[in-house]
């Protein structure tokens, strides 16, 4: 496997993540969003010029469009859990499979991974790289999931 290709695997097996980490930061903005909803002060003036209602209406839409923004990551984020697991599951190895799963469906920490397998750090990264040049083989396969 080139170097490339191993990127390649491992951008692809670490889709689930990303699109984590962007739920998150939705997830912040739709907090602060709604903190500012409840700092929306009104006056008798802007009642009485309706002006605060427009205001209110476009925090409200913004809440309701992050809040569909983040529902729609949830769905994509669980079709790519399932995919890669597929792919992971293809694996004969549990060793691999534990592996593989815990570094792209948990997203844990190269460290965590090392310390609940009780493997050493270089031990863990010749296992990877021995799981990833298994899996490439599956990846065509994909579809079949």
């Amino acid at each position: 496997m080139t170097d490339q290709q191993k990127k390649d695997l491992i951008k692809y097996l670490n889709r689930a993540f990303k699109l984590t980490k962007v739920k998150q930061r939705l997830e912040r903005e739709y907090k602060q969003k709604l903190k500012e909803m409840d700092s929306i002060s009104v006056s008798c003036e802007e009642i009485k010029a309706s002006r605060i209602t427009s205001k209110v209406e476009n925090k409200a839409i913004d809440l309701v469009s992050l809040k569909k923004e983040i529902d729609l990551h949830n769905v994509k984020i669980e079709e790519v859990k399932r995919e890669i697991a597929c792919v992971i599951d293809k694996l004969e190895d549990d060793t691999l499979k534990n592996l593989l799963r815990l570094r792209y469906l948990e997203f844990r920490k190269w460290r965590e991974v090392e310390y609940i397998l009780n493997y050493s750090e270089q031990h863990i990264h010749r296992l990877h790289n021995k799981a990833l040049k298994e899996i490439n083989k599956f990846l065509k396969d994909v579809s079949l999931c």
